[in-house]
């Protein structure tokens, strides 16, 4: 029979469960990462792990929303505090978003898994997931002294070539990433500003 869990527990089982993947994720990657290993760490029967999410794909799916959650909260704390953003707040972030932040999920997604979640997602998922431009319009009605003309497309795509970058580092030179991502949020930025 089946464990009962309080909602609270439920809750905290959810979020081991998460924190959990994503280590793994970060220690071997997608699809290296087993369900067998994941409940094992977190101290549930491997059959209870079904109880809070489809498949690891719909977990990848839940951090990646989570994540999304925590970019939106910080840009509404500095909106509440400004007012607007400036182009250091976008520099701080995505410098942040791309080179340090251990919870992005996306930092640690190779284009493999990516693929792979596409069709293993459902479509209104995954385009959720890897539909930014929404986001960056949401944003950018925030920005202060943006230039009137700019091409949001091509905001956009040096935001996608930093994706790239991350999922493809494998076969980039590996000293050179950091100052890579940098001077691409550089050019991303002086597309705004």
């Amino acid at each position: 029979m089946p464990k009962i869990y309080s909602n609270e527990k439920r809750q905290e089982i959810k979020n081991q469960l998460m924190m959990v993947g994503l280590e793994l994720i970060k220690q071997h990657g997608l699809k290296k990462m087993s369900i067998h290993e994941l409940t094992k760490r977190v101290g549930i029967a491997q059959g209870t792990f079904y109880n809070f999410f489809n498949s690891k794909e719909i977990l990848v799916y839940a951090l990646a929303e989570s994540y999304q959650q925590s970019i939106n909260h910080q840009l509404e704390e500095i909106i509440q505090a400004k007012g607007h953003l400036e182009r250091n707040d976008l520099r701080e972030l995505y410098d942040c978003m791309f080179l340090k932040d251990e919870n992005n999920v996306y930092r640690f997604l190779t284009r493999a898994d990516l693929q792979n979640l596409s069709t293993r997602l459902p479509s209104d998922c995954f385009d959720k997931m890897t539909d930014i431009k929404a986001e960056m319009e949401r944003n950018l009605r925030h920005v202060r002294e943006k230039k009137e003309q700019y091409d949001l497309d091509a905001v956009i795509n040096w935001i996608q070539i930093m994706n790239l970058t991350i999922q493809n580092k494998d076969i980039l030179v590996a000293a050179g990433i950091e100052k890579m991502i940098l001077q691409l949020i550089e050019n991303m930025l002086d597309e705004l500003f």
